[in-house]
């Protein structure tokens, strides 16, 4: 009862205007208590990946190992773990979605995807093209899940947009991924 008080009390925070932007605008993190039984982390997959279609560009899938390497993320700080990136080096489409053992350990895993975040924000050997798909990546919190999102594409006419309009319509396609996982626990 007290994390539903307390989420809805964040909420209702949040939907005044009460963090300012700048902070927000930093490290876009979403947190949101579970309100039901978590599902399967191969369900919290397939709605993501349904979600996109064929815009859905990740297709290797990492082993714990890699997931370690690439993210800085420990076996030993969840129960299961997917992580997908695309086979072709010029494209950044990631997903990650990690199942925490517990709230130390989703803790500790929202930490190392925001700080992955950020380095890929400040590495300036990205491709020009995937600088600003980079900025709207989202790290996202439901339940005892922690993902990573930076998935869709944009036709060409929206990314000849202004910078702050092609980072928009980024951020609007990783909503998605917010939304299909929102959708499992209603």
């Amino acid at each position: 009862m007290k994390k539903k008080l307390l989420a809805f009390l964040l909420a209702a925070v949040c939907a005044v205007g009460a963090i300012p932007a700048a902070t927000v605008a930093e490290v876009p993190v979403r947190v949101e208590a579970a309100t039901k039984k978590a599902p399967s982390i191969n369900k919290v997959y397939s709605a993501v990946k349904k979600a996109y279609g064929s815009d859905y560009l990740p297709s290797v899938r990492l082993k714990k190992d890699e997931i370690k390497t690439r993210f800085g993320i420990s076996s030993s700080w969840y129960s299961s773990a997917i992580a997908e990136m695309p086979m072709i080096s010029a494209h950044v489409d990631t997903l990650v979605i990690v199942k925490a053992k517990n709230a130390d350990s989703k803790t500790k895993i929202k930490k190392a995807l925001v700080d992955y975040r950020k380095s890929l924000i400040k590495d300036t050997s990205q491709y020009p093209m995937n600088q600003l798909k980079i900025q709207a990546s989202k790290v996202y919190v439901k339940g005892s899940y922690v993902c990573f999102f930076m998935l869709g594409t944009l036709d060409a006419k929206e990314q000849e947009q202004e910078e702050s309009k092609v980072i928009a319509a980024y951020k609007k396609l990783n909503d998605k991924a917010v939304r299909a996982v929102k959708k499992l626990y209603k």
